[in-house]
């Protein structure tokens, strides 16, 4: 009988193996529009690792530490301290801001972007690697170089961030996303202060790819075994940035 939350995670891993195809974690029925905050909390919860988290799982992430993300996983978010108070507001409005930055896209680029409708899942994982969660977000369609779109609001907070292209961290979670859906690229919109638009592409590299599901799966690992992630960790070199 399974009991503890490391013995029910490594009997969920085990019997995912045999997937051979990538697999929809399917939404309630009653659902009627893809909703980007359930796929948060799905993602949230103890079944995997969402692209959003992959630069915290590997020690990348300048807001949030594997330790902290370790915790979150394993429900001791309680015992965080201090509690973070955290504003939403930044993250609503980039929400609202997505379909106009998509639609800027489409008319700066002339391509085609669709975004899944409702009765498509809106989260998938990765055939092999069922722990590695992605939203199934816009797409390119019809054109060979680039399948993917995602669109990024950045603040005055962290804007300086972006001063020498785009971060590390959203790359990663870019390479994540791309491991997951098997596409070979993607365009990142960013709207700058809600003003300047910029265009960045994201090229599949299989062997980024191969070291990010390296030590993501060390830090799922470590969620399995409920043991803490070291704290002095080594994260991915400068390879990724």
């Amino acid at each position: 009988m399974v009991n503890t939350r490391a013995e029910r995670l490594r009997t969920v891993r085990a019997s995912s193996r045999s997937r051979a195809s990538l697999q929809l974690v399917k939404p309630a029925a009653t659902v009627a529009a893809i909703d980007d905050r359930r796929f948060e909390r799905l993602a949230s919860s103890d079944t995997g690792i969402a692209s959003a988290e992959a630069a915290a799982a590997v020690g990348m992430d300048p807001f949030k530490s594997p330790v902290r993300l370790w915790m979150e996983k394993t429900g001791r978010q309680d015992l965080l301290h201090p509690t973070q108070v955290r504003d939403d507001r930044l993250t609503d409005w980039g929400r609202q801001l997505e379909p106009l930055m998509a639609a800027h896209y489409v008319r700066r680029t002339g391509r085609r972007v669709l975004h899944p409708p409702a009765a498509i899942p809106a989260v998938l994982q990765h055939p092999h690697h069922p722990w590695m969660l992605a939203p199934a977000g816009r797409e390119v369609v019809g054109a060979s170089d680039v399948q993917l779109l995602e669109c990024v609001s950045v603040g005055i907070p962290t804007v300086q961030l972006w001063d020498g292209g785009i971060p590390t961290y959203l790359r990663l979670q870019v390479l994540h996303r791309l491991a997951v859906t098997g596409a070979r690229a993607a365009d990142v919109v960013v709207l700058m202060c809600g003003h300047e638009l910029q265009v960045y592409r994201i090229e599949r590299d299989e062997t980024l790819i191969a070291r990010l599901i390296e030590q993501e799966r060390a830090f799922w690992r470590c969620v399995e075994l409920d043991q803490a992630p070291p704290a002095d960790g080594r994260p991915l070199d400068d390879a990724l940035c």
